[in-house]
């Protein structure tokens, strides 16, 4: 027998009922040990349902918070990529994103548990499409530039996509193998513009160069012919006429190096470039017997550079020897500056016209700005390939324009043993 008060209690802000709590030294009624025994149950009862309510209002909290980060994670996916997908082991789609009714034309319950092949519209395309499929399941990271997909009306669509591999979440990562991969995680960007703007303008430098070289041989034939039968004054417009088609030829040569150095995407390595600067001013030594070019460097210089350092020197002194005068005096001087390798060339002609240099300078071209030929693009945008940096100095009496590339050390031959 024990004393109790009573108390009340609520739950969830409604009334749940009246309990008592046992309280020998305070007044009460009086109760059986039976009836003791269920207030307690009561009690116990309440604190799990308070308990309880308390965990719900975490796990809703929880749940609210992971809903807001998925979320963003969505907003940040469809404001990166035009689509998101997964493939898993047999090759099909387990999940796609909303996106892919918009670039594709199917909803993503047409496309989930159907294998990847379906978008694919011709061998070519699953060829390439599989073979990264296959690298992201044996681990590797890779992309793939320019697979051709088709549309669910058959319009061909063509993306940039990255594929990554997926591995067991319960494995830790420092653990992780093939055995573990489970599926693999693309995104996809649309390139269809890019593609057909890429392609139209290969084939149409290719026509242009092809034709404007061929036909510019032919009018340089004649005019030659002309300028050898005629004399005074039509001479002298038959040689005006050889000399526009001889420019116009070299044009479209620098258009087609041009053009080619815009498509590689170079990799740098450690080189000694000593042997293409000799190269170049042998060259250019040949082609302008009357100039006189003078190379000083080390017998090696090694720079992080490609192949195509080589093109950037030898137009810069084709260009000097070109516009320094009937008896050009032209010098390259290469040294080493810091973790910098110089290639310095000097002339010692009239200088670079205001929109030469902002060839140089800029890579840019406006109407009001406007250069005589492609050779100076041509070395900007190479030493931009290269990450270096072109410079004009004024502050000698020559012209002097200054390439800079990243100094590199050659990679040992031993054999390691």
């Amino acid at each position: 027998m024990g004393t109790y008060i009573g108390a009340k209690l609520t739950v969830n802000n409604e009334p749940y009922g009246t309990i008592c709590f046992a309280d020998k030294e305070e007044r009460g009624t009086t109760f059986s040990d039976a009836e003791t025994h269920f207030v307690e149950l009561l009690a116990h009862l309440a604190r799990n349902a308070i308990e309880r309510r308390t965990y719900e209002q975490e796990l809703e909290e929880r749940e609210a918070r992971l809903d807001e980060r998925e979320e963003e994670q969505r907003a940040l996916i469809d404001a990166s990529f035009d689509l998101v997908f997964r493939i898993d082991t047999d090759g099909q789609f387990t999940f796609i994103s909303d996106t892919a009714e918009d670039l594709l034309g199917y909803t993503p319950e047409e496309l989930v548990d159907r294998p990847f092949s379906l978008l694919l519209p011709d061998n070519a395309s699953v060829e390439l499409a599989t073979e990264t499929y296959e690298q992201a399941l044996a681990g590797q990271s890779v992309e793939e530039e320019y697979l051709v997909v088709e549309s669910k009306t058959g319009d061909q669509v063509v993306l940039d996509v990255r594929k990554v591999p997926i591995y067991e979440s319960t494995v830790p990562k420092e653990n992780r193998t093939t055995a573990d991969i489970v599926g693999v995680q693309g995104a996809a960007k649309a390139a269809t513009e890019r593609f057909h703007r890429e392609r139209l303008n290969h084939v149409l430098n290719r026509v242009l160069r092809h034709n404007l070289r061929n036909d510019m041989n032919v009018i340089g034939g004649f005019s030659e012919v002309l300028e050898k039968r005629l004399s005074g004054e039509n001479a002298e417009l038959a040689e005006r006429i050889n000399r526009t088609s001889d420019r116009l030829s070299q044009l479209s040569e620098s258009t087609r190096k041009l053009s080619e150095n815009m498509d590689l995407a170079p990799e740098l390595e450690p080189m000694d470039i000593t042997p293409m600067v000799e190269r170049a001013a042998s060259q250019i030594t040949e082609r302008y017997p009357d100039a006189d070019i003078t190379v000083k460097m080390p017998s090696k210089i090694v720079a992080q550079s490609t192949l195509s350092l080589e093109t950037a020197v030898w137009e810069l002194l084709d260009n000097a020897a070109k516009h320094a005068g009937d008896y050009p005096e032209v010098s390259v001087e290469v040294t080493t500056i810091e973790d910098r390798v110089a290639i310095r060339i000097f002339d010692d002609g009239p200088g670079l016209p205001p929109s030469e240099r902002s060839v140089l300078t800029t890579g840019e071209e406006t109407p009001l700005v406007h250069g005589q030929g492609l050779g100076l693009w041509l070395v900007y945008w190479i030493i931009e390939g290269l990450n270096g940096d072109l410079q004009l100095h004024n502050d000698d009496p020559r012209t002097c324009i200054e390439l800079r590339l990243h100094a590199g050390e050659v990679p040992s031959e031993s054999s390691g043993e």
